[in-house]
């Protein structure tokens, strides 16, 4: 029969307790089933459960010194939402504990003391496993569908093949230069997938026309934005993302579409996937455009810095763009500085 530790080797299990008895006995009867750490500083275990990918399951003490075993739970699931939490409480806590359940930051809570040899734990432990598998399934479901949904965005306009797949790569390159969570990662990585899922409802002799468009036609080009927000609005799972559909052509100095935000008003993540959005736009090749030369699309940007981009997000691009060496530092300068002359 296949082993728990070979069955889940991807994933590790973090225990969380001051009282070194229950740590040591949590090892010697569960890490030859399953991929497991010991910490009796809670402080400890936050860092590495946040660090380490590889960590699906968070069994915790309520009661530590620093910081209780729901503090710590709601500090892991507001960055890796997936992780499975698990409560050991005793008699005084016993009512927190079942609210908590019930509020979903814990998945199941065992009460004091505990029998770390029983066949309970390692029931809860493969449970708690299991649901950690579940949600990473559904999200890669998820993202899957999205990927789906942006090719087809892409082959209904049919002069941007591969557009939104692009962008989201410049965007997560862009937005690896801040300091966002992974869930912020992943928002940003989901919306800048579907940030043009509001062309779905252009109709097509407009998106697809090779020629000039007349003065109309621009008009209902521009209410892409719009449309997109308002689909993605109707999905209550996706709401997160509507603000990157609907406000990628909105600019810090209120000139922007459809809602003539200003300044702080555009979100940081959406002000990314803009930036992703224009600089991809410039950098293929188009039916009617070839490809911009990096130079021109540097001398571009600084053009509208500060207007249409923020300084922040610009800047964090001009470091992706040396990372790529598709430019050097130098030649940013002397394009900034020719632009100054």
């Amino acid at each position: 029969m296949e082993s728990q530790k070979k069955r889940f080797e991807d994933i590790r299990v973090l225990y969380v307790d001051d009282e070194q008895d229950n740590l040591t006995s949590f090892e010697l009867h569960l890490e030859d089933e399953f991929n497991i750490a010991t910490f009796n500083d809670p402080r400890k275990a936050l860092k590495v459960a946040l660090e380490d990918p590889s960590v699906g399951v968070l069994i915790v003490d309520q009661v530590m010194p620093h910081m209780t075993g729901l503090d710590l739970a709601v500090k892991v699931k507001k960055i890796k939402p997936y992780m499975t939490c698990i409560m050991i409480t005793g008699n005084a806590t016993k009512q927190l504990a079942i609210e908590s359940v019930r509020n979903r930051v814990f998945y199941e809570f065992l009460e004091k003391p505990v029998n770390f040899s029983s066949n309970e734990i390692k029931q809860i432990v493969i449970a708690g496993l299991s649901e950690t598998i579940l949600h990473k399934t559904k999200s890669e479901f998820r993202f899957g569908t999205l990927e789906l949904l942006a090719t087809l965005i892409d082959d209904k306009d049919g002069h941007t093949h591969r557009h939104s797949q692009r962008v989201t790569e410049w965007a997560m390159k862009i937005a690896s230069k801040f300091n966002f969570d992974e869930r912020e990662l992943m928002l940003i990585k989901e919306g800048a997938m579907i940030h043009d899922i509001g062309k779905i409802s252009i109709p097509d002799d407009i998106l697809k026309k090779p020629g000039r468009l007349t003065s109309l036609e621009r008009k209902i080009i521009m209410t892409h934005p719009s449309r997109g927000g308002d689909i993605i609005d109707k999905i209550p799972q996706l709401k997160e993302l509507s603000t990157m559909a609907r406000d990628h052509h909105e600019r810090p100095d209120g000139q922007g579409y459809p809602r003539g935000l200003k300044g702080e008003e555009i979100p940081l993540m959406t002000q990314i996937v803009a930036l992703a959005d224009f600089f991809e736009a410039l950098s293929s090749k188009r039916p009617y455009k070839d490809p911009w030369e990096i130079r021109d699309i540097v001398r571009e940007i600084n053009t509208v810095k500060g207007s249409q981009f923020r300084d922040d997000v610009v800047n964090a691009l001009f470091v992706v763009l040396q990372e790529e060496k598709l430019i050097s530092h130098d030649e940013i300068e002397a394009v900034t500085n020719e632009q100054a002359a």
